[in-house]
């Protein structure tokens, strides 16, 4: 009866533990920042709608990757589909009544649409103005609010 118990946890286990844990924390860290959608943004941009491209052209030249807006706008709804949004962790319809949540594109596919905007986006000086013009005007009533979202690297 008082025999040690003998640890299910040795060195090994304790090893292969970690190596685990480490793995799935990098896995989750990366898809949060969308780093497998920009890997494939080529691709997902060709799949894009005129609307879902113009969109994101407007968070761009707005120089804002976070929006308020309608949860059940199937513009957004499609988006987020195609991994162009997310819902920020923490972040739900929070306004129930008004059925509102935040959008944001992820970090990683920000920094690659702002560091090849040109292969995206085709504009410059007076015309990017001109187009930001146009396109506020076209989302207006999709759109409550453009944020800046937080992040050192967007």
């Amino acid at each position: 009866m008082n025999k040690k118990r003998e640890s299910l946890w040795n060195a090994a286990t304790l090893e292969n533990y970690l190596d685990t844990t480490e793995e799935l924390a990098r896995k989750s860290a990366a898809e949060k920042n969308g780093e497998h959608t920009a890997e494939n943004l080529e691709n997902i941009w060709a799949g894009l709608g005129d609307e879902e491209k113009s969109f994101i052209e407007f968070l761009y030249l707005s120089e804002k990757r976070a929006v308020v807006a309608r949860y059940d706008d199937g513009l957004f709804s499609g988006l987020k589909a195609k991994e162009m949004l997310q819902i920020p962790p923490g972040v739900g319809t929070l306004f129930m009544q008004e059925f509102e949540t935040t959008y944001a594109v992820p970090i990683a596919v920000w920094k690659k649409l702002r560091d090849r905007s040109d292969q995206f986006f085709s504009h410059d000086g007076k015309e990017k103005t001109r187009r930001l013009e146009e396109l506020a005007e076209r989302f207006e009533n999709q759109v409550d609010a453009l944020l800046k979202a937080p992040s050192s690297e967007a």
